[in-house]
């Protein structure tokens, strides 16, 4: 069992396709197949099933994904203690929100690359669910979230700051025009999310839910600027962190419904697995990522 195959297995196993795996890898497909395949021999078992183009795991392939992230890790430890800290080097997978990643990754991202020019990054949408079992596993290093709190043990967590959620809808909506406006009077209005953004929209549905508050409908995006092109045609509102509409505000493109209820807002976190071994470069990265953050929000 070589770290090359670990290396290529891991890639495919994290982007469940063997083309993808050899484009990011910069092997021919053939290669990454035949290392697979060694692997396959080497433990008399499948890693993954095959249904027609798509692949999944198997029971093995999940064990080995598991102990493949801490060979791995011990690899890279190693290297980094006998050569030292000179050049770091390698590749962080981090889970993070659109909102987070448009206005508040750049700048970290332009220090980190000027000082390890050789750290590669593969940034994912936000997700809450899986986020435990994920880092755990190893197919991800990091996360951001926009939201309350994490409920995990083996979970650490750090608080950068927090983020006002406001609530905007388009000019021509009758609540823009109101000084005061009430959760009670969303009721039958259509709420438009991203849910790539986190959970916290999710969170919003359920207090209204609670209050037994009916909207007319609730449409679900995998992008924030769509929503947001949405709600300034004409459709609906959303709650949204005010730093990811703050132009359109100021444009008049959206407008801010004056809510009278408790303010809302979300935590911005950074988490990883309590037992994860903090490599020189994820130990780099996330100091230059609380650097930035201070008084940004």
């Amino acid at each position: 069992m070589e770290l090359r195959e670990l290396k290529t297995f891991q890639k495919v196993a994290t982007l469940l396709s063997f083309n993808r795996a050899a484009e990011v890898l910069h092997y021919a497909q053939s290669t990454v197949s035949a290392q697979i395949k060694a692997l396959e021999d080497e433990l008399g078992l499948p890693l993954f099933d095959r249904l027609g183009k798509q692949i999944v795991l198997t029971d093995a392939g999940e064990k080995l994904l598991k102990y493949s992230r801490r060979l791995l890790a011990f690899h890279e430890e190693t290297y980094a203690e006998i050569k030292g800290q000179q050049e770091l080097r390698g590749s962080l997978t981090i889970r993070i929100p659109q909102t987070v990643a448009t206005y508040y990754l750049p700048p970290v991202l332009v220090k980190f690359q000027k000082s390890y020019p050789r750290v590669r990054f593969e940034f994912q949408s936000c997700t809450v669910q899986t986020l435990s079992q994920e880092l755990s596993a190893g197919t991800i290093d990091l996360a951001f979230l926009l939201t309350e709190s994490v409920q995990a043990a083996s979970l650490q967590t750090e608080v950068l700051g927090f983020e006002e959620l406001v609530l905007v809808t388009h000019a021509e909506n009758p609540l823009a025009k109101e000084s005061s406006v009430r959760f009670q009077d969303l009721r039958g209005q259509v709420l438009l999310y991203a849910r790539t953004d986190c959970d916290y929209p999710l969170k919003f549905q359920k207090m209204l839910a609670d209050e037994k508050i009916r909207l007319a409908n609730s449409l679900e995006f995998n992008s924030v600027e769509a929503v947001k092109h949405c709600v300034m045609a004409g459709l609906g509102f959303t709650v949204m962190p005010s730093v990811a509409v703050r132009r359109e505000v100021e444009t008049g493109a959206l407008s801010i419904l004056r809510s009278s209820e408790a303010p809302l807002e979300a935590a911005v976190l950074m988490v990883w697995h309590k037992d994860k071994w903090l490599s020189p470069t994820l130990d780099a990265f996330l100091e230059m990522v609380r650097q930035n953050f201070k008084g940004t929000c």
